[in-house]
């Protein structure tokens, strides 16, 4: 085995899902980015947390007004996810509707999610802990809402969740498999 360092050691968590999250800046400007770094952490209450680097746009809206969404995306929206993690909504006037994203209202919360998605989580911030280079962002997921087309109790194999490999490197699952019970 090879001992790796640096930005490689997060690679070896990869792949993981491609979600976008979405949020408001307190005047009601959008913004959303590509994050991969999610990961439920509660269940009653259902709790997650995602890990966003201080310079985005996005945790900058998140800290503003401590809502947004969690957009869980298929294979068809690629080019789009893969579009709105490597620009900025600073030199994008409106990144996700540039990347070709048609957004929906919350129920709950003021950021819409993202029309098409597999899922779509309502999150309203609850902790915030603080790294050198990334804040890890725990919400309570205020509602959450599923294309029941591909999810009874998992997403089915057709389904194609995006998930993030590194850089531009993206896939899909490709066969599930059952451990014996």
């Amino acid at each position: 085995m090879k001992e790796v360092s640096g930005r490689l050691i997060t690679r070896l968590l990869h792949p993981r899902p491609a979600c976008v999250v979405i949020a408001l800046s307190k005047e009601g400007k959008i913004n959303g980015c590509t994050v991969a770094w999610t990961t439920p952490v509660n269940v009653d209450p259902p709790l997650v947390a995602i890990s966003l680097a201080y310079g985005r746009l996005t945790y900058q809206y998140i800290k503003e007004t401590g809502e947004f969404t969690i957009n869980v995306l298929p294979r068809s929206m690629a080019d789009a996810v893969h579009y709105v993690g490597t620009v900025s909504g600073r030199d994008v006037g409106d990144k996700l509707s540039s990347a070709g994203f048609k957004l929906r209202g919350s129920k709950r919360i003021k950021p819409p999610g993202i029309e098409g998605a597999l899922a779509v989580l309502e999150c309203v911030v609850r902790d915030e802990l603080k790294y050198p280079d990334h804040s890890l962002i725990t919400s309570e997921v205020v509602r959450a809402e599923v294309n029941e087309q591909y999810f009874t109790t998992l997403f089915s194999e057709s389904a194609e969740v995006l998930l993030h490999v590194g850089g531009s490197v993206y896939a899909v699952p490709s066969k599930y498999l059952r451990a014996r019970e």
